[in-house]
Order: C-alpha cells, then sequence, then structure tokens
C-alpha cells in the first residue's frame, strides 16, 4: 500500500544515515521534509509544514529530540525514534512512540510508518 503523499518530517545529524532514510521513505512514495540536522532545526519545520507523521534520530548534535518529541505529542502526530544504542530515557518518556535500532532501519521504520499513518 502507498502512502499516497503523507509528509514525514525527519530529523537525523548523519548524513549518509539521513539519505538512507530519506531514500527509503521517497521510494514508499512518503514526501520526506528534512533532513533537519538540530533541535531548532526540526522545531521550525514542524510549525512551518505539519507533517503527518515523522522519524527522530534520538540524539542529535549536542542535544536530544525530547522537545520536538514533545510537540508531536501535543499535534497528536505520530512519530518513530531511531537510535544506535538500545536503551535511552525518551523511549521511556514517549511510549506511544515506536523505537527502532538504526542497524534494523529497512523494512521496519516502512512498516512502522504504514502502522501509524494508515
Amino acid at each position: 500500500m502507498m502512502a499516497q503523499g503523507n509528509r514525514i518530517l525527519l530529523v537525523e545529524d548523519d548524513l549518509a544515515v539521513a539519505s538512507l532514510i530519506a531514500d527509503m521513505l521517497e521510494d514508499a512514495s512518503y514526501e520526506v521534509d528534512g533532513p533537519y540536522a538540530t533541535l531548532s532545526e526540526g522545531v521550525a519545520a514542524l510549525a512551518d509544514h505539519m507533517p503527518s507523521g515523522a522519524v527522530l534520530d534520538i540524539h542529535l548534535r549536542g542535544s536530544d529530540v525530547d522537545l520536538l518529541a514533545d510537540d508531536l505529542d501535543s499535534y497528536a502526530i505520530p512519530y518513530v525514534l531511531c537510535s544506535g544504542a538500545g536503551e535511552h530515557p525518551m523511549v521511556e518518556a514517549h511510549p506511544q512512540a515506536l523505537f527502532i535500532l538504526k542497524p534494523d532501519i529497512g523494512e521496519k521504520l516502512l512498516s512502522a510508518l504504514r502502522h501509524m499513518l494508515h
């Protein structure tokens, strides 16, 4: 099933990982907003272009995405948290968010988005 133009906010500070995720999303017919590498860029993008969903790297340069996750929660916008580390306080703080380890991104991410948005 295609995503039919759903806009996904992508906040990821690793350019190679961001490119991989963006390509996967675009191949699945999602409109990618980003990637954004900092918390402030992600928050501004959310305010400017309300997405249908989001993919967030938990730890960005010098900060985590907790504030952005709180904003997404406030707007009832579903999101996926991604991290290279298996445990992070944000996962417990945002139990409604799906969590994917970066080595497992691939089909797990697309499956999670399809489940959240349809």
